[in-house]
């Protein structure tokens, strides 16, 4: 964070300062709401949530050696602190005002998958160059935002800020903290829906992001949405421009291909530049992801050769369709970070496409509302579409998948080891020059990566895992 001192934040948070004689010039550069990480002259904000109050750790804070304390209500604690009417408003109104200060050319990035994604393709292109300052881990809602942007510091050229929702407003309010430069809306699938109360909803949350652009901004969105007409008549009159796999978008692919290991090629078509792009990350779904990121740096002022050198750097993130090699028969997938319906189809086209012999291991998709089991049925189905040979359950919802596959090799299983035991058994029931493919996917409450770690210690390994990348 920058240096600033306790008057400077009273006055952008409206707090009232108590505490020591000199405490409004008492300088800060670093803030936590977190008394399980290091304090150590540090301001501790207390934030009150449903389930937690994070002011009954006011002294513990101060022990370890917060310099000063945003709170809601005067604490008995030799620190100075900052007294304001709703502290994770305050944590809300420092992290724009941070960023107002440092004042980077920032992109937020929104949508059902594959923000991340974006997210890290977008950061790799600007830091060909440049100063980057971008979302990590799951930092992506009413907290997690203004957490990110007071990790600004003057040498930030840009940021890259990730808006994720689980409710309508949440996107309002993250993005007019944010007040990007352009947003991307990458797409709108069902994810999150119990929140939103249908994809209608969720249509309508994404689009609050173009709330925070400026009179000049521009709205990046995907070309293959049912959504777009509407999108389009509400966009406020900023500029507009599309990506997708049609020649009618502003940014297109063309010529998409996948390797043997699943890897994506593609010609990317970026207004009046054309040229070729071989990404080390599996599926052609990471094509849009990558034209959603190109149309943003184009818009930039980076260069074709930044773009090209961008894109192709970046690797695969833990959980997000990272291959592995069990042993010369054995390819595992772990897509087990999350899951939602979009993202649940483009693992199984990817996986159609391997040879050999392809398993699905599927956990319940979570938040999907009351149309949940039509959604993990759709599933089934288009597992059966992609000629896949096993699909695999666990959980409750996710059995309403196998039992539509049932016919051609559904299977529900109660527990990850009987799951696992199949799996090992369909391997040794097949010819050793036959690649098995197991890819495991699940909502992060399924944790999957149970079956994952399972299969790697069951599974003789002739050689160290290697972790594929194209």
């Amino acid at each position: 964070m920058i240096n600033v001192s306790l008057q400077w934040i009273a006055e952008k948070i409206d707090a009232r300062i108590i505490g020591t004689d000199n405490a409004v010039s008492i300088v800060v550069d670093t803030v936590s709401t977190d008394t399980r990480k290091s304090l150590q002259g540090a301001l501790f904000i207390a934030l009150r949530g449903h389930n937690f109050d994070a002011h009954e750790f006011i002294q513990q804070a101060a022990d370890q050696g917060a310099k000063a304390i945003i709170c809601e209500k005067p604490a008995d604690v030799d620190v100075p602190q900052l007294i304001v009417e709703d502290s994770r408003y305050a944590l809300g109104q420092l992290g724009a005002a941070v960023k107002a200060e440092v004042a980077p050319k920032t992109v937020a990035i929104t949508g059902s998958n594959g923000k991340t994604t974006v997210k890290e393709m977008l950061a790799s292109i600007l830091s060909q160059r440049h100063s980057v300052l971008a979302t990590q881990g799951n930092f992506n809602n009413d907290i997690g935002v203004p957490l990110t942007l007071l990790r600004l510091t003057p040498e930030h050229e840009y940021a890259v800020i990730e808006l994720g929702a689980n409710h309508p407003g949440e996107i309002a309010y993250t993005t007019a903290l944010t007040k990007p430069d352009v947003a991307i809306l990458n797409n709108v699938s069902a994810a999150h829906v119990e929140g939103f109360g249908s994809i209608q909803g969720v249509a309508r949350a994404k689009t609050e992001i173009f709330r925070g652009l400026p009179e000049d901004g521009l709205a990046i969105t995907t070309i293959h949405s049912e959504f777009l007409p509407c999108w389009q008549r509400n966009r406020e009159g900023k500029r507009w421009h599309t990506f997708g796999l049609d020649n009618n978008a502003d940014v297109y692919a063309t010529d998409v291909k996948l390797d043997d290991e699943g890897c994506a090629s593609f010609s990317l078509n970026l207004f009046e530049h054309h040229t070729s792009i071989s990404l080390q990350l599996s599926g052609q779904h990471n094509v849009l992801n990558a034209l959603a990121a190109s149309a943003a740096a184009y818009e930039l002022g980076v260069s074709l050769v930044d773009i090209i050198n961008g894109l192709e750097a970046v690797q695969p993130v833990a959980g997000r369709l990272t291959t592995s090699k069990l042993s010369e028969q054995v390819r595992l997938i772990d897509d087990t970070y999350n899951a939602s319906v979009a993202s649940t189809k483009a693992a199984l086209d990817l996986l159609g496409g391997y040879k050999g012999y392809r398993i699905m291991v599927l956990g319940d998709m979570g938040e999907l509302g009351p149309d949940s089991r039509a959604y993990h049925e759709e599933i089934g189905d288009h597992a059966l579409q992609c000629d896949i040979d096993n699909l695999y359950t666990l959980g409750v919802l996710s059995q309403s998948a196998s039992e539509v596959f049932n016919g051609k090799g559904g299977r529900h299983f109660s527990s990850v080891d009987e799951l696992v035991a199949a799996i090992l058994q369909n391997i040794t029931q097949q010819h050793s020059d036959r690649v098995v493919t197991v890819l495991v996917k699940g909502s992060r409450s399924a944790q999957m990566e149970r079956v994952v770690n399972a299969l790697k210690q069951q599974i003789t390994l002739s050689a160290p895992e290697d972790q594929h990348a194209c």
